[in-house]
């Protein structure tokens, strides 16, 4: 008999065990960003938590396409999206981005924003994230 109740508490333990989450309940996270209906080549996302929640993210966005895994991923609940993709190419003054770059010439390039300041300094962009078995998928077409 304490044979018998030794196996059931343990296949009961086994069986909790194989239903925790070891991600604490986060989600994983993947999307498309589109500008002007063209995939953002290089970029960032990032998820800002409204309802403070413990957890926020960024991703690099690559060829339009950007993954958070569940690892590093988001609890449920409602964020703040924002979107950043420079040109690459344009120095700029950090101060005063409608001055010309330094005295030196600007060979920092900090890259000029493509990204309308409305999907990033300025956003209001929400999504909800949700517990789900699959990915949360979000697509921003940013026009």
């Amino acid at each position: 008999m304490i044979i018998a109740r030794s196996l059931f508490a343990l296949a009961l333990l086994s069986l909790l065990a194989g239903c925790s989450d070891s991600h604490g309940g986060r989600q994983e996270i993947t999307g498309t960003a589109k500008l002007k209906g063209q995939p953002i080549k290089d970029g960032t996302v990032s998820f800002e938590p409204l309802e403070g929640q413990a957890t926020r993210a960024s991703a690099p966005v690559t060829a339009g396409a950007f993954k958070i895994p569940k690892a590093s991923g988001l609890v449920p609940g409602k964020y703040l999206i924002r979107v950043s993709a420079g040109d690459g190419k344009t120095a700029i003054n950090p101060v005063n981005a409608d001055q010309p770059p330094g005295p030196g010439g600007g060979t920092n390039v900090i890259s000029k924003e493509l990204v309308p300041a409305s999907w990033n300094v300025n956003s209001k962009e929400e999504r909800s994230v949700v517990k789900q078995d699959d990915p949360n998928n979000f697509d921003f077409n940013i026009p």
